[in-house]
């Protein structure tokens, strides 16, 4: 087992466990250009190849990298050796917290998931104690028994989060306040962990392994309504607490009271709770049971249901106009219950946007479902980890041409 690192280089956590300053920015370029020879790795970064065999070296001996015979690049003259990183060679575990259920997997250096659990907690239950049962299920249930190397820890937390000392700061949903999850994976589970918010991990990860597509935003509709950017290939972490609330954008001035203490918010017409009240009270019956399935295929019989599912839309479409207006993703990603939707439904989501956003951005971007189904939770959360503990890259402002790697995701 690999122990947490002791030292941080940053202010958000221990250290990457890759060796040397520039062995996470050879990664993420293999990630990204498969085959790329040490020669290639030179002329695109600016780095002497005396530096490059530097930082290769250990990656190979570490079984991260791969020798694979001729490199991709045209070459005259004797063929260069290309390098191929090995996904399977590590796995960092993705814990996705909810209201009342954990979902966590082990995912490999690409992104995709090997193994799966699921359980819930009492939502009365103490946060630390919710956290400390999860951290010693996930080493009982994924660590313990993996079947290659687990590096890391990453956590999708349900709320806005301190990225210093790497704790939860507050989840509307769950009433928790404060918790430091990072810490207490760290002592039950002997692996550095890193805590990011849920939807913008969801970012992190559609932009890394998922669709392609520089300026994401990601949208999740479940318990709540929440917002992940990644723009100009880059997570988004605005303000003080680097968090975009867009399920508590006032969406009806005199409406409904929301969990944070704000009165119609778009959470309070656009989450699934809120759905299912619209259903109930048209007399829908299983209301409470996938809400968007029954609009989204029973809506043509039903005019009840019909009215339902235009006000749905139109509610929910608001609040992507805005995102739309404000930050011109070109690509939305919607996920959660949304992630299950039909092609049908997620068209008219896409006109219905269109119609409420500049009319110079109505046709700038598309919307389409996440990449990663029910595992984008986890997924988000594993990539927050292999951002942070395996493809790290230099953050000293001398080393310039990390400016002109933007194109490797």
């Amino acid at each position: 087992m690999r122990s947490v690192t002791g030292s941080s280089n940053s202010l958000s956590g221990p250290a990457p466990v890759v060796e040397g300053k520039y062995g996470g920015l050879v990664l993420r370029l293999l990630r990204t250009q498969p085959g790329l020879s040490r020669s290639r790795l030179s002329e695109i970064t600016g780095l002497s190849p005396t530096t490059v065999t530097k930082a290769v070296t250990p990656l190979i001996a570490s079984g991260y990298v791969e020798e694979t015979g001729s490199g991709a690049e045209p070459r005259i003259g004797r063929p260069a050796i290309g390098l191929r990183l090995v996904p399977d060679a590590v796995a960092v575990c993705g814990i996705q917290i909810g209201v009342g259920t954990v979902q966590a997997a082990l995912v490999d250096a690409v992104g995709a998931t090997q193994r799966t659990i699921q359980f819930t907690f009492s939502e009365d239950s103490d946060a630390e104690q919710v956290m400390t049962d999860v951290a010693e299920r996930v080493r009982a249930e994924l660590l313990e028994t993996a079947a290659n190397e687990v590096i890391a820890l990453g956590v999708g937390a349900p709320g806005p989060v301190d990225a210093v000392r790497r704790v939860n700061l507050m989840s509307v949903n769950l009433g928790w306040r404060d918790v430091p999850m990072a810490e207490i994976l760290e002592r039950v589970c002997g692996r550095p962990a890193t805590v990011e918010h849920n939807v913008q991990s969801m970012a992190l990860a559609e932009n890394r392994f998922g669709q392609s597509g520089r300026d994401i935003a990601f949208v999740h509709a479940r318990t709540g309504v929440g917002l992940g950017l990644v723009l100009r290939g880059r997570l988004f972490a605005g303000g003080r607490h680097g968090v975009s609330e867009l399920g508590h954008l006032q969406l009806v001035g005199d409406g409904e009271l929301c969990a944070c203490g704000a009165h119609g918010c778009l959470e309070t017409v656009a989450s699934e709770p809120a759905l299912a009240r619209r259903l109930a009270a048209v007399g829908h019956e299983g209301a409470g049971q996938a809400p968007l399935s029954a609009i989204d295929r029973a809506a043509i019989a039903d005019p009840a249901l019909t009215g339902v599912r235009a006000q749905y839309l139109g509610d929910l479409a608001t609040g992507l106009a805005n995102v739309v207006n404000l930050f011109n993703p070109e690509l939305i990603v919607v996920g959660g219950m949304l992630a299950n939707a039909s092609d049908v439904f997620l068209g008219d989501l896409a006109t219905a946007t269109r119609e409420r956003v500049f009319p110079l951005l109505r046709e700038s971007f598309q919307v389409r479902r996440t990449s990663f189904g029910d595992n984008a939770g986890t997924v988000g959360a594993a990539a927050t980890a292999l951002e942070q503990f395996f493809y790290a890259a230099p953050v000293d402002r001398e080393f310039s041409p990390l400016d002109a790697l933007s194109w490797a995701r």
